[in-house]
Formats: structure tokens, C-alpha cells, sequence
């Protein structure tokens, strides 16, 4: 992806997020991704005809898991653009997305806090420890089942929690918060746990519009 890609890639996820289903309707699975070869389909528009033939719950499945998968190749480029970071050249490759600094590889996860952590949610934020747990013990056991670093990208609306999609569309900010990242990367420290590390960002909102962020081992 180069600027330009991504400019039209970003705005029309941007147009699109109020209409994308905010739950999965299923646990990510090979049976319902065998159905349409979801990885060749560039737009929106060409998602709904292809997805047309199946039922309402496997059109929303696809919806949203299209939707993500966009999303998560925009913070990928976002990421990348950086002068100290790589690439992946072999897309297929599902050890890492990026590289920073030479010595840190990550696969680059966009989420949420899970619905059972949510009560205390400046709790998690303080020590995001058990959260990273459960996401790689709830992990999908679809084609993409693996363990390896990670570095979460959690989005939080404290307003309204269905605002979730509008915060992963929050480019202008994810920028300037993954360019810190980047940069400061050797002050952060990470999270260990099953042999790998773990990295956490969280994406927030407090008041309507306003994008706040934290990343997790950054003093």
C-alpha cells in the first residue's frame, strides 16, 4: 500500500463504518470463510455482490470481517511508513506484520476490551496483563490460529461503546500515536507471556470526537 492507496482505503472505511454489523454473529471459522474468497475482494460495493447468494448472518459475518481486515491493512501502513520499521514482504508469512528498530516483530491486532473486563475499565488499562492473557487463550482456532507476538491495538469509546468502528477509522490520530510508538520503542516495556511479548495501545474516547490514547509500558 502507498499514500494514495491508503487515502481512499481510509476515507471510504471512514463513509462505511456506521453501517458495518458491531458484532461477529459467530466465533471467526474456517467453514464460513471457505464460502467466498474474501482476501480478492478490494471494495465494499464488491463485497455486497459477492456475498448476495448467502444468508443474512453469513453476509454480516463477512461484512464485519471484511471491514476489520481493512482496517487492520491501513494500521499496518501506518506503522510501516515509519522510517524504522518493516514490512513483512511475504503477506502470507503469519510470524509478524512489522519490524521496529530491526529487533521487534509484532503481528498487529485491532480490538476491543472483552465484554467481561469492561466494569472496570481503567483497571485493565493499568495493567492490561490478564487482558492479553485472554486474547491468546480465546484466540480463534480458524487458519490464522497461532502464537506469536503481538501488539494489540484496543479501542475503547467510554460515550458509547458501538462507537468502536468510528475510533478504528481515527487515522489522523493513529498516525501521530503509532509514530510514537515507533519511536520510543526501546523505552516500552512489554508484556510476557507464552513464550512471545505482548504490546498494548489503547485507542479512547471520553468526550465525542476526541481521541485519547495510552500506550501500555511507556512511563
Amino acid at each position: 500500500m502507498n499514500q494514495e492507496e491508503f487515502n481512499v482505503l481510509a476515507a471510504d472505511l471512514k463513509k462505511i463504518a456506521g453501517i458495518i454489523p458491531l458484532n461477529w454473529g459467530a466465533v471467526q471459522q474456517n467453514c464460513i470463510d471457505d464460502s467466498i474468497n474474501m482476501f480478492s475482494i478490494a471494495t465494499y460495493s464488491e463485497l455486497e455482490r459477492k456475498v448476495s447468494p448467502l444468508s443474512e448472518f453469513k453476509k454480516n459475518y463477512f461484512r464485519r470481517r471484511w471491514y476489520l481486515w481493512k482496517c487492520a491493512e491501513c494500521d499496518e501502513y501506518l506503522f510501516y511508513k515509519n522510517a524504522n520499521v518493516e514490512k513483512n514482504p511475504n503477506h502470507c508469512d503469519k510470524a509478524w506484520d512489522v519490524r521496529i528498530n530491526q529487533n521487534h516483530v509484532f503481528d498487529i491486532k485491532g480490538t476491543v476490551i472483552p465484554r467481561e473486563m469492561r466494569n472496570d475499565v481503567e483497571a485493565v488499562m493499568d495493567n492490561p496483563g490478564e487482558m492479553v492473557e485472554f486474547f491468546y487463550e480465546k484466540q480463534s482456532k480458524g487458519v490464522r490460529y497461532d502464537i506469536q507476538n503481538r501488539l494489540f491495538i484496543i479501542h475503547h469509546s467510554f460515550v458509547d461503546a458501538d462507537r468502536e468502528l468510528y475510533l478504528r477509522c481515527a487515522w489522523e490520530e493513529k498516525e501521530r500515536i503509532y509514530k510514537e510508538f515507533c519511536s520510543r520503542i526501546d523505552d516500552i516495556s512489554f508484556i510476557s507471556t507464552h513464550n512471545v511479548e505482548a504490546g498494548v495501545i489503547f485507542v479512547l474516547e471520553r468526550v465525542k470526537n476526541v481521541v485519547e490514547y495510552k500506550i501500555a509500558g511507556l512511563g
